[in-house]
């Protein structure tokens, strides 16, 4: 192969993963349907009260000239290690992203692995500090957006508390978050042992200045449930 062709090559190659319609994917999971449907364990939860939403993860995506989606996974061979991350940090993970029923380490390890290395590092919400690294902002960004969007405060001040008695509808979950966070959202569901809906999930995308926006894709992952059909679920109390 000539040494010209080697340079187009590469060349092609940069412009391939320069992604100009980048977008994230924030999902945020419900533990109380969760340890409904899966074993969870007391060792897991880190500090976990039951009065919050857990992490689930901040996925890239971009979409293509055409509109269409571009799943972006494991962009780099960057691997996660918990020593990368201050004290505050993992105190701060403790709390919001927890594996629930395996490892919180592992966990957040797959969600790096596998999402995180796509993270665009310029996309932060987080003050630049000398000297830190990616996985450092990557996970204080993600916390920060947390913070900002917190389910369990946006569905309580809509009167929707979990409950094991009541079902709701999922066009007032829907409601109170889209008019909360200005834009669509999405939920997923499971089914518990009587064949009933469980809310697990509620995703929404924001663009690199994590304004939240329309998702140009559908989240995938569960059952999705909503979508203005005015689907009962169960929102139950968060127990191991």
């Amino acid at each position: 192969m000539s040494k010209n062709l080697i340079i187009l090559l590469l060349i092609t190659i940069s412009f391939t993963y320069e992604v100009p319609n980048m977008f994230y994917t924030f999902q945020q999971q419900w533990p109380g349907s969760i340890c409904l449907t899966k074993q969870c364990y007391k060792d897991n939860v880190g500090n976990y009260k039951g009065q919050s939403w857990a992490i689930h993860g901040l996925w890239p995506g971009a979409t293509n000239d055409s509109g269409d989606c571009e799943e972006l996974e494991a962009c780099t061979n960057n691997k996660f290690k918990e020593s990368n991350l201050s004290k505050t940090t993992v105190t701060n993970l403790d709390q919001a992203w927890v594996g629930f029923f395996n490892p919180s380490g592992s966990f957040r390890a797959h969600e790096w692995n596998k999402h995180g290395t796509c993270w665009d590092e310029k996309d932060d919400l987080v003050p630049q500090v000398p000297g830190m690294n990616v996985q450092e902002e990557y996970f204080q960004t993600t916390l920060q957006l947390w913070k900002s969007y917190n389910i369990y405060d946006i569905l309580s001040a809509a009167g929707i508390k979990p409950d094991d008695n009541k079902l709701y509808d999922t066009d007032s979950i829907l409601d109170a978050i889209e008019n909360k966070i200005g834009s669509t959202a999405q939920l997923l569901c499971s089914k518990d042992s009587n064949n009933k809906l469980l809310l697990i999930s509620v995703s929404f995308c924001v663009n690199e200045q994590y304004q939240p926006q329309r998702c140009p894709c559908d989240i995938y992952g569960g059952i999705p449930c909503g979508s203005r059909k005015n689907d009962k679920v169960r929102y139950p109390v968060f127990r191991l």
